[in-house]
């Protein structure tokens, strides 16, 4: 079988044809991770929280008012070269948000099929810790992004996909833990 002939090429980007003439272009993908803070205040499923990061898109550079319009999100981030996808999200939720939390895996889901990055899912239950300040990585874009706390039912409709799949399987989750 003939391989696909590469066209272009940057150390993120490759521009290809296949043997049948169609071009596409391949960017290298980074694997990320997305992390769910919860937080429960009674006894029943409506009384849980979770962590809603809004924050600037590359994709969408759209302003409003000459500001930047932010899209919600769970914590996410990249993995560092060597390291584990656990201990990216512990970090990222540490430096984002300034917990110090261990967290649970939720699975993993192909972000997209064209950049072959996975997405780690996992969540973290802050009932009672007390987060130190968060560290922010000092970039503009992280300066206009923050936190804020919604109902979980909030990401059965939130459109970040991520937090479609996630809203699946922490449900799973939590009403288990009720039964």
């Amino acid at each position: 079988m003939d391989a696909d002939r590469v066209i272009f090429s940057t150390q993120w980007i490759a521009i290809k044809e296949s043997p049948r003439g169609f071009q596409y272009l391949e960017r290298k993908g980074k694997d990320s991770v997305a992390v769910f803070l919860l937080r429960k205040s009674g006894e029943n499923l409506e009384s849980y929280e979770v962590l809603i990061r809004q924050q600037h898109l590359c994709i969408d550079n759209r302003e409003i008012d000459g500001q930047f319009t932010l899209f919600p999100c769970p914590v996410t981030g990249a993995l560092e070269e060597g390291e584990s996808p656990e201990a990216a999200a512990q970090r990222e939720v540490y430096e984002e948000t300034g917990y110090k939390v261990q967290v649970s895996p939720l699975g993993e889901y192909i972000v997209g099929t064209q950049v072959n990055e996975i997405c780690y899912l996992y969540y973290a239950d802050v009932n009672g810790i007390e987060p130190d300040v968060a560290q922010q990585d000092g970039t503009y874009m992280e300066s206009m992004a923050k936190n804020e706390w919604y109902p979980f039912q909030y990401l059965e409709t939130c459109e970040y996909s991520g937090c479609q799949i996630g809203y699946l399987k922490l449900y799973k989750i939590l009403f288990k833990s009720m039964d």
